[in-house]
């Protein structure tokens, strides 16, 4: 875990701590029960785009994945892992992992902010384009997932309140270490 990330993880649970109602937008301090799991992936869209993905667990896990490129082409330079990531190379691709990057006490709190920010509610929209960036939110409720994909948000779309669902989630979940690999010299 970075600096940064500790900072922001300790400063997540005193605000929580000291203001519960403030930390959970609602003051509901549980993760409803059939929460059992919530997946949020930052997915390039461009022709052999990869991805990166934070997964958090009601049990407290979690888990940080980042895949370069959809395909590695041959003759592609070796990516080499950055400390604390592990590298599984698959046949046509490499995954960089790394697993409980945050303590169990952060998840709690996050998967409880992202469900009172509204990551329930957010809905897919067809896309304005060809290419581009999404997120794909998979939520597992009582042991089923229900998946969204959601598009670059254009400017007609950023007066929904389905935008405003997203920026709030967003919030929550984005800024996770996704930096697992440097280029072998």
């Amino acid at each position: 875990m970075t600096a940064g990330m500790r900072q922001g993880c300790l400063a997540m649970l005193f605000v929580g701590w000291l203001f519960p109602g403030l930390a959970t937008a609602g003051g509901n301090d549980s993760i409803p029960r059939d929460v059992d799991r919530v997946l949020w992936e930052h997915q390039n869209w461009e022709s052999n785009g990869g991805y990166r993905r934070l997964t958090l667990w009601n049990d407290g896990r979690s888990e940080v994945e980042v895949v370069p490129l959809a395909r590695v082409p041959a003759g592609a330079p070796e990516l080499l892992p950055k400390a604390g990531w592990t590298v599984v190379q698959e046949t046509h691709r490499i995954r960089f992992v790394r697993r409980n990057v945050y303590p169990p006490e952060v998840v709690q709190a996050k998967l409880r902010a992202a469900v009172n920010a509204g990551i329930l509610q957010l809905e897919s929209f067809r896309a304005g384009y060809l290419d581009g960036s999404g997120t794909r939110v998979v939520v597992r409720v009582a042991g089923r997932d229900r998946e969204t994909v959601l598009p670059m948000f254009g400017d007609a779309d950023r007066k929904t309140v389905n935008y405003q669902r997203f920026v709030a989630v967003s919030k929550v979940l984005d800024g996770f270490d996704a930096d697992a690999f440097e280029v072998a010299k």
